[in-house]
């Protein structure tokens, strides 16, 4: 009887500890997990890390791509009669060239807010009742305000550089001095 009491009191004792044991190496465990761990991280560098650090890249892009889109679907003051506020022939066309012939995921067209809110609606309204005309069949115009101005100029004012230019030009000449082939 003794010796059975003996072997339950071990028995007790033993399973008792087992916990305890357990306790004190838990910091071995988890730092062979970790060394298992990055030994398999180092292994298959970089492929898990390749997804994100490209798009991480591209992000930026993208962001311009859209606004350079933007920049080249706005129809600004200059293509807005100054009058009737109705678009100018140059206006119309690029309404058509944007719903025509830009990429189907770039076909917004932005126009440009006035300081005026009335003149910001009565612009929509226009460009809106064109793009209309122009939509391609099963189609509608996405037509926004936007506050980017593109930059550049009127094609009046261009004109009117080029003829400016063109008349301060000195008339071509020839030099009078003829060349004797020394070089000097």
């Amino acid at each position: 009887m003794a010796r059975r009491l003996a072997v339950i009191v071990f028995m007790l004792t033993l399973f008792a500890a087992v916990p305890r044991a357990q306790a004190q190496f838990t910091w071995f465990h988890v730092a062979c997990d970790s060394v298992v761990t990055d030994f398999k991280r180092n292994n298959c560098w970089p492929e898990p890390f390749l997804g994100p650090d490209r798009l991480a890249v591209r992000a930026p892009f993208n962001v311009m791509v859209q606004n350079g889109w933007q920049l080249q679907n706005t129809v600004s003051d200059h293509y807005f009669d100054e009058t009737t506020g109705k678009l100018t022939a140059a206006g119309e066309n690029k309404v058509y060239w944007i719903l025509t012939q830009a990429p189907k995921q770039h076909r917004t067209i932005y126009v440009q807010m006035s300081r005026n809110p009335e003149v910001t609606v009565q612009r929509l309204q226009t460009v809106q009742a064109v793009a209309q005309n122009y939509a391609l069949p099963g189609t509608v115009a996405q037509v926004e305000a936007t506050v980017t101005e593109p930059p550049g100029w009127t094609a009046e004012r261009v004109g009117l550089v080029n003829q400016a230019f063109e008349a301060s030009a000195p008339p071509p000449r020839l030099s009078s001095t003829s060349s004797s082939g020394s070089g000097t």
